[in-house]
């Protein structure tokens, strides 16, 4: 009788091993994400001139998290012909055409404070970059 009692122990015991084994597999299914979490990044052509007349060598690129919200707006240009002021007019401007195209009724939040930072490329050419962090209100 012991015998019996201790075989229908181990074969319980071997069935939810078993069982317990295939549960992993359904939890790393879920891991998979079914949300774009993704930044997209993209180059934005320089079709603000009137907002910069006086800045030379524009190049614009925004990222944007659509989980989050939460945009990033580069304006770099030569150190020589950068003005602060043009650069926020441009990125208003980015900003406002951003939320026609992806539909946001609410005016962005600030996320941190801008930052201006002044580089070499790799011509040795001194340039200057002004950096926007905001986020959108996503539902």
């Amino acid at each position: 009788m012991k015998k019996i009692l201790a075989l229908c122990a181990c074969a319980l015991l071997a069935t939810s091993l078993m069982t317990a084994q295939t549960t992993p597999t359904s939890v790393e299914e879920d891991k998979n994400p079914k949300v774009d979490i993704s930044t997209r990044v993209r180059q934005i052509e320089d079709t603000y001139a009137e907002f910069h007349p006086t800045a030379t060598m524009v190049t614009l690129d925004l990222e944007y998290t659509p989980l989050t919200g939460e945009v990033i707006i580069n304006y770099t240009c030569m150190a020589a012909s950068f003005d602060q002021g043009e650069a926020m007019n441009t990125i208003d401007a980015i900003l406002e055409e951003f939320a026609e195209e992806n539909q946001f009724t609410t005016k962005p939040a600030y996320v941190r404070k801008d930052r201006t930072r002044y580089f070499k490329d790799s011509r040795d050419i001194r340039m200057a970059s002004y950096r926007r962090w905001v986020r959108f209100d996503v539902r």
